[in-house]
C-alpha cells in the first residue's frame, strides 16, 4: 500500500464520521455536502437519487434544521445532541478515485426516564468518488440494519420495506 492509500483512507474515514456528527447535529447543509450531487442513499426502506431528494428525505421529519445552535457555537459547549450514532470498524478499499466501506454503526436516544437506549444497530455499505477538487464524496450509501433471529444473511427487511413502496434498490 502506497502513503497516498492511508492519505485517502484518513480522508474517507473523515467523511464517514462527519456523516454521523452532522446527523446528530440534525446539520442538513452539512450532511447533504457530504454527497455527490447525483449520489443515492438508501436507508430505511427509501431510495433517493441527487440532493434534492436526499434533503427532502432528511428534512422531513424537522430534525433537520439548518440554523439552529451547534455545540461548536459561541456559548453553547453544553447544548445536548439530539442522539449519538457510533461508527466502528471501517473497512475501506481504496481504488484510484473510487472507494468501497462498510461501517458498523449504533444509534443512541434517551428515553423518557433519561437513560441512553440502542435505537438502531446496522452497518453502512458506501462508495465513494474524488471529485475533481479532491474531495470524497459518497456516491451511495445504503443502510442495512442487524438481523432479526432467523433473517441474518438476508435481505428480508428491506424486501418487505420495498415491497410496500414499489421501489427498487441500487446493489
Amino acid at each position: 500500500m502506497v502513503a497516498g492509500d492511508w492519505e485517502d483512507k484518513l480522508e474517507i474515514r473523515e467523511v464517514l464520521e462527519r456523516y454521523m456528527r452532522y446527523n446528530d447535529d440534525g446539520a442538513l447543509d452539512r450532511v447533504v455536502a457530504l454527497f455527490d450531487e447525483e449520489a443515492v442513499l438508501q436507508v430505511m426502506g427509501r431510495v433517493m437519487r441527487g440532493h434534492e431528494q436526499i434533503r427532502g428525505f432528511l428534512g422531513a421529519g424537522g430534525v433537520f434544521v439548518d440554523g439552529k445552535p451547534r455545540w461548536t457555537d459561541p456559548g453553547q459547549l453544553l447544548l445536548q445532541p439530539r442522539s449519538a450514532h457510533l461508527s466502528s470498524n471501517p473497512v475501506i478499499d481504496v481504488d484510484g478515485d473510487t472507494a468501497t466501506a462498510e461501517t458498523d454503526f449504533a444509534v443512541l436516544q434517551r428515553d423518557e426516564d433519561g437513560r441512553a437506549r440502542v435505537a438502531l444497530v446496522g452497518r453502512y455499505r458506501d462508495r465513494l468518488r474524488k471529485s475533481d477538487a479532491g474531495h470524497w464524496r459518497f456516491v451511495q450509501r445504503t443502510g442495512v440494519s442487524l438481523g432479526r433471529p432467523g433473517e441474518a444473511g438476508t435481505d428480508s427487511e428491506w424486501q418487505r420495506a420495498l415491497a410496500r413502496t414499489g421501489e427498487t434498490v441500487e446493489n
